[in-house]
């Protein structure tokens, strides 16, 4: 292309000058430009077919779903435009190249709308080779969503392994092609100039070093919060001046939809709408929510920025004549450092979290509940009954006494874990996590309680004060992930008969839906993860300084590493020797030097020029930790050592829980114990995120781990240095992950925390030591798996916003309608289609013909985690309460799915008759089986349940005849009760 003429009504092509006429219209992805073939090579002999786009060679149909891959191969040779893109001495592929190219393979399989798209890692390219990409679409799921991930790796024969960059949800859902603003006017009344002379110049300063393909920026102007610009790509050079520049001879638009660098030249103006945090310094793309492309091929735009959020910005896009060309329903810029992009796959300010305690949202119209107090004293049921709460509240002294009541169990059932914190810290936190297992075990059990929630009061077991309750919080987030609904959290900062604690404000914890609640200073807040920000290097001196940081690596003593022989304890030995210039390690671990792999690392580590020292040592062991201090100098600890030995609640006993819990709490607390006479610069612990988010099946593990994030903080209330990590999953293959099986690695991606690799690990290592938090978790979120859950955990709502509203959103209010309206034999096939998609999405097959419904669910491979996931998934998709052993009692697809047609559609449908032959089994069961004292109370006391219902019925009625079609099931029961018993 040699030469173009613009106006807003046609534009002229080629040497020629052919007159081409543009639409009237508004676009719906029609191009501006005459289409030429994009072809890298033919590429059909090796069975792809093109990719037809600049920055992608080949595509491919994937043969076991509509899934399509498509791969390409960048360098500057072939894109030299891309060197224009300089950030902080690094040449990057623009964050908007990975929207352009989820938008080309969505539309390949008519998904293009870009739903969402997490920019996870920076694409360095190199100044001489080249690197392969690889975008990959995924088969489309029930609501017609398909993730989208676009990874890379080097061009060359090293093996290296796929590094993923993005990912996100595309959709075909239809977008009106509309903007919010009046484009009639330009620029907008009354909106003020911004000076542009210098602001390429300051984002140079900034790191930001664009070159004239990314200086697409002409014009801005300022209209309250809202930012308008006019954006250029540069206009390609004549045929005479192409062999003296290369500017533009590769921003021709052919091929593109929305060219990387016009886009990105928008985002240019981000900084002034207040977004970006440093102002109107320089900020990358980071999350991308409802991209819609409705014209392709365009050279220039007028668009429209308004900040949505602290970092967040909305965008709309048009032509000249005021035509949509695209929209952003949400841009998350982020800052970075050189030391960001310096980590390679990790970026770190976007998988470092801490929690914050913000506002509980208030509740509207909910009625006041029925409370059962189980073993708390008169005076909490006067609290709660106080300040015209109108709850009622009624006293038990334990569970099985509320169970043996004759009357329905309350909607809210109030116990209080006691503990002792002071009675010796270890053996407080093995009697109050014992004490939490039994609590949870008898009320899930508790077949009168299965309509009921359980609402644990703690005093102090987040702030740190009591670690013994804050241990049992962490087994009880395992029972909550593992029983949704069941069981809500709530901490108090004072003795329950405080008056501190208003009555009003307790009554509302017990019907906000959180699974976990504070009440601090009279106020109910609720736990949120919050993105943790590491300070910025060589700032400038403060008036206000930051703390100073977590732990530091300072001083020429010994660090010592408990489980310093495999796993995350090595991986840590050799950082420190390696970045850190740490000389002198002291490694335990149990067995010592005959461990697997310690001759070779101590050798590793001397080849870094750090002398390693390995010593067996059960670290738990107070006098043995004691000795092996005495005979070193230590400066830092590192507490990394831990064991697994997963389960669900139900099959956990009080030994196997202690089992989990002396290597990581008795371990911990003996370390600090025994080093605080000593001037630690850094006592560093490795827990685990499932002690902050509950992990189903790791009941001891999480107890273990919320332990060490109390106990820092107890640390650091004393002036004392900690920093406790609650680590998401790692990509090794040995440690504990390295035990886990394929099936369970595919959970953990499902479930939208993938694992972190060494290098990422490391980093988010260093980062998160550089922070004044106590407790910070380095995990990896993949946004988009979060957002296609059923439920959104709580505590990721502030990171994640789901398409699905809180509680149980994703339950098919329909799904009973459309069963009516089969015959029997299709809602059986349904009903077995919908059991067998589920068990393929737990064992992660490609979909529910890959499951035999004839087999049983053991041979399937399914395990105690698989069965509670299961569980859980087909609770909330038919909205029915299933018992946690549903795939034991019914053990394979075809008896499961048969369960459920009993439970949703017989009960519904087989009227009168159905209602008569349960009282048949019924009395035929009476008949066979004898009852104790207490059972027959509780028989007897719903027989005259069943009868006062029965009686508010009939005089509701005045006697007159009951309607079996339009009959609730409460009201059969009670007809027949009068019917049957009154003869």
């Amino acid at each position: 292309m040699t030469g173009i003429a613009v106006d807003c009504r046609a534009f002229y092509t080629g040497t020629g000058a052919r007159q081409v006429e543009l639409p009237t219209y508004a676009f719906q992805r029609q191009r501006y430009w005459p289409t030429t073939a994009v072809d890298a090579g033919d590429v059909r002999s090796a069975g792809l077919a093109s990719a037809r786009h600049p920055l992608l060679g080949a595509a491919v149909s994937l043969a076991d779903s509509d899934g399509v891959v498509f791969s390409g191969r960048l360098s500057l040779a072939s894109h030299p435009w891309l060197a224009d893109h300089t950030i902080m001495g690094r040449i990057l592929l623009p964050g908007t190249a990975f929207v352009e190219l989820a938008i080309r393979a969505g539309d390949e399989v008519g998904s293009g709308r870009v739903e969402e798209l997490t920019l996870a890692a920076p694409l360095v390219l190199p100044e001489r080779s080249a690197v392969q990409i690889q975008v990959r679409v995924g088969a489309a799921d029930e609501d017609g969503r398909r993730t989208v991930t676009v990874h890379s790796r080097p061009d060359d024969d090293s093996g290296a392994q796929w590094t993923q960059h993005a990912v996100g949800a595309l959709t075909d859902d239809p977008v009106e092609s509309i903007v919010g603003f009046d484009t009639a006017a330009w620029p907008p009344a009354s909106a003020e100039p911004i000076d542009l002379d210098d602001h390429y110049a300051q984002l140079a300063e900034s790191g930001f070093d664009y070159g004239p393909v990314f200086r697409g920026l002409r014009s801005a102007w300022r209209l309250g919060d809202e930012v308008f610009a006019e954006v250029a790509l540069p206009e390609a050079p004549d045929t005479a001046a192409v062999a003296d520049t290369d500017i533009g001879m590769d921003t021709d638009v052919d091929g593109f939809g929305a060219h990387p660098a016009l886009l990105d030249a928008v985002l240019h103006v981000a900084g002034f709408t207040g977004a970006a945090q440093d102002g109107e310094g320089g900020a990358l793309p980071f999350s991308w929510e409802g991209v819609s492309l409705f014209a392709s091929g365009a050279t220039s735009v007028r668009a429209r920025l308004s900040r949505a959020g602290q970092d967040t910005v909305t965008i709309e896009a048009v032509d000249t004549a005021g035509r949509p060309v695209f929209t952003v329903d949400g841009l998350v810029v982020r800052t970075v450092t050189p030391e960001q992009l310096g980590t390679g796959p990790a970026v770190v300010g976007d998988s470092l979290f801490r929690t914050e305690w913000t506002a509980a949202t208030e509740q509207v119209g909910t009625e006041p509940p029925e409370v059962a107090a189980v073993g708390l004293a008169d005076d909490v049921t006067e609290l709660l009954r106080s300040a015209g709460t109108e709850v009622r509240a009624y006293a038990y002294p334990d569970l099985a006494a509320l169970a043996a009541t004759e009357t329905p169990v309350p909607d809210v059932v109030l116990v209080q874990l006691n503990t002792e914190p002071d009675a010796g810290r270890v053996e407080a936190v093995h009697a109050t996590v014992s004490q939490a297992l039994r609590l949870a075990q008898d009320w899930l059990a508790g077949e009168r309680f299965t309509e009921s929630r359980l609402v644990v009061l703690t005093r102090n077991a987040t702030s740190g004060d009591d670690v013994a309750a804050a241990s049992a919080w962490g087994l009880m987030r395992s029972a909550q992930t593992e029983n949704p609904d069941r069981i809500t959290l709530l901490d108090l900062d004072l003795d329950l008969s405080g008056t501190e604690v208003p009555g009003p404000v307790l009554a509302r914890a017990l019907t906000t839906p959180e699974p976990e609640l504070a009440i601090r200073e009279g106020h109910l807040l609720t736990a949120r993860l919050v993105r943790a920000q590491a300070p910025e290097p060589e700032q400038t001196p403060d008036p206000d300084p930051l703390p100073e940081p977590g732990a530091s690596w300072a001083g020429s003593g010994t660090v010592l590493i408990t489980g310093g022989t495999g796993g995350l304890g090595a991986v840590v030995a050799r950082h420190l020797a390696a970045e850190h210039g740490v000389r002198d390690l002291l490694l335990l671990s149990r067995r010592g030097m005959a461990s697997p792999g310690a001759e070779d690392l101590v050798a590793g580590l001397a080849g870094l020029g750090a002398r390693a020292q390995v010593v067996a040592c059960d670290v738990a062991d107070r006098e043995a930790l004691a000795e092996v201090l005495a005979g070193h100098e230590v400066s830092a600890v590192v507490h990394s050592a831990g064991v697994l030995d997963d389960g669900i609640i139900g099959g956990l006993t009080p030994e196997r829980v202690d089992a989990v819990l002396r290597p990581k709490v008795d371990a911990a607390w003996h370390l600090h114990e025994l080093t605080q006479g000593l001037d630690l610069s850094a006592f560093v612990v490795f827990s685990s995120a499932a002690g902050t988010l509950g992990s189903a099946g790791q009941g001891s593990y999480a107890a273990a781990n919320a332990f060490l994030d109390a106990l820092v903080r107890y640390r650091r209330d004393r002036g004392l240095p900690g920093v406790s990590l609650a680590w998401g999953p790692w990509e090794q293959t040995d440690g504990m992950l390295g035990e886990l099986s394929a099936v369970d690695r595919e959970r953990m991606h499902r479930s939208g925390f993938p694992p972190l690799s060494v290098e990422q690990g490391v980093a988010l290592f260093d980062a998160a030591l550089a922070t004044a938090d106590p407790v910070l978790l380095p995990v990896r979120l993949d946004l988009p798996a979060l957002r296609a859950r059923a439920e959104v955990p709580p505590r990721l709502r502030g990171l994640v916003r789901s398409r699905r509203a809180a509680g149980r959103a994703a339950t098919d209010p329909g799904l009973v309608q459309r069963l009516e309206g089969m015959d029997e034999a299709e809602q059986r096939d349904a009903l077995l289609d919908l059991v067998c998609g589920h068990v393929a999405a737990v064992l992660g097959h490609d979909g529910a013909a890959a499951v035999d419904p004839s087999r049983a669910f053991r041979d399937l491979g399914f395990d105690s985690l698989t069965s509670v996931e299961l569980r859980n998934a087909l609770s909330t998709a038919t909205g029915l309460r299933l018992p946690a052993t549903l795939a034991l009692d019914y053990p394979t697809a075809s008896e499961l799915a048969a369960h459920l047609h009993t439970q949703l559609v017989s009960a519904e449908v087989e009227g009168s008759g159905s209602i008569l032959a349960t009282l048949d089994k019924l009395e035929q069961v009476i008949a066979k089986v004898s009852v104790d004292a207490t059972a027959h109370k509780q028989i007897a006391g719903r027989i005259e349940v069943l009868r006062s219902r029965w009686a508010t019925l009939r005089a509701q009625e005045n006697s007159a005849e009951l309607d079996f079609d339009a009959a609730s099931d409460d009201e059969m029961f009670a007809f027949l009760d009068e019917e049957l018993g009154g003869s």
